[in-house]
């Protein structure tokens, strides 16, 4: 069977399953109400422009006018010439959202969580997942079993004596990873984000949180699982996305310790061999992004280890 015919049928099988994916095109900004190819006006429930940004004209603006500035792109790797004026500028608005010290942007979410465990681990670390994880933390942390030889657990899912039993296991570790989503997309459910920090204290573990469903909509001020929780600053790393409430557009970050994004800066392969955010998604997401004069005053940095 050829190389072509043998995806043919893999591809029927999937019709047959029932998991065939089909493309909606639509003809019209996303919004509540969209134009769709083939059935016209419809009502969107399903996208995840939790705060109708994508279209908002204040931020449709922002990205025109960085266009007119910069350019339709950075032509560029960031540590070579293709970083902007405006990537500083969202990054600081970034974590000042968030509550961190710093924070460093990537072409997606799933950009910044397989840019995270590859880099921060090695032989002598181990990351501690739940078992419900989006599969974007799933394959970073696949990436670094194979690239790094990490040791790697799976905690049930939300069972804070599994995760305990884990970590105990776990003493012995140079670095005690734990990784989460903040909102479980698929279950709705949130992390409880209180109980992993106070495990994380007792047994000297690093936390990390995806809060890509969180962001800009869980908290009283939309800052995500850590403002809903009253700990907004005391979250060791918070990965995010820019593709959903924050404008809609690409996009994430890594948010932290500054020594954090400035290592992920020298060694995250993600970050390091791609070019920038375009210009027009960095002046649309930072104008949608709410300006906080807070820091991570709180947050714990991450101790060196030899």
């Amino acid at each position: 069977m050829s190389f072509a015919a043998r995806l043919a049928s893999e591809l029927d099988q999937f019709r047959r399953d029932g998991v065939y994916k089909r493309l909606n095109y639509l003809a019209s900004p996303q919004a509540a109400r969209v134009r769709m190819e083939g059935r016209g006006e419809v009502v969107i429930l399903s996208s995840n422009n939790y705060l109708g940004l994508c279209s908002t004209p204040a931020v449709v603006e922002a990205g025109q006018r960085a266009l007119d500035q910069y350019g339709a792109g950075t032509g560029s790797v960031r540590f070579i010439c293709g970083t902007f004026t405006i990537h500083r500028e969202l990054e600081a608005a970034l974590a000042r959202f968030v509550g961190c010290e710093s924070a460093l942007t990537y072409g997606s979410c799933w950009n910044a969580n397989e840019g995270l465990c590859p880099t921060l681990l090695g032989e002598q670390d181990i990351v501690i997942s739940d078992q419900l994880n989006h599969a974007s933390i799933i394959d970073s942390i696949r990436l670094a079993k194979t690239i790094t030889k990490c040791q790697t657990a799976v905690y049930r899912h939300s069972d804070m004596a599994d995760l305990e039993e884990r970590l105990k296991a776990a003493k012995d570790r140079r670095l005690r990873l734990i990784f989460s989503d903040g909102i479980f997309s698929m279950e709705g459910d949130i992390a409880k984000l209180p109980d992993i920090a106070a495990l994380a204290r007792k047994y000297d573990a690093v936390v990390a949180i995806d809060d890509s469903h969180a962001t800009g909509v869980l908290g009283q001020t939309g800052r995500g699982t850590a403002e809903h929780f009253g700990m907004v600053g005391e979250v060791d790393i918070i990965t995010s996305t820019l593709g959903k409430a924050l404008g809609g557009a690409a996009g994430g970050f890594t948010a932290g310790p500054a020594a954090l994004t400035d290592y992920l800066t020298q060694r995250s392969r993600p970050q390091l061999f791609s070019n920038a955010l375009p210009p027009t998604v960095a002046s649309a997401t930072s104008s949608s992004t709410p300006s906080w004069s807070g820091g991570c005053t709180k947050t714990r940095a991450i101790s060196a280890r030899s």
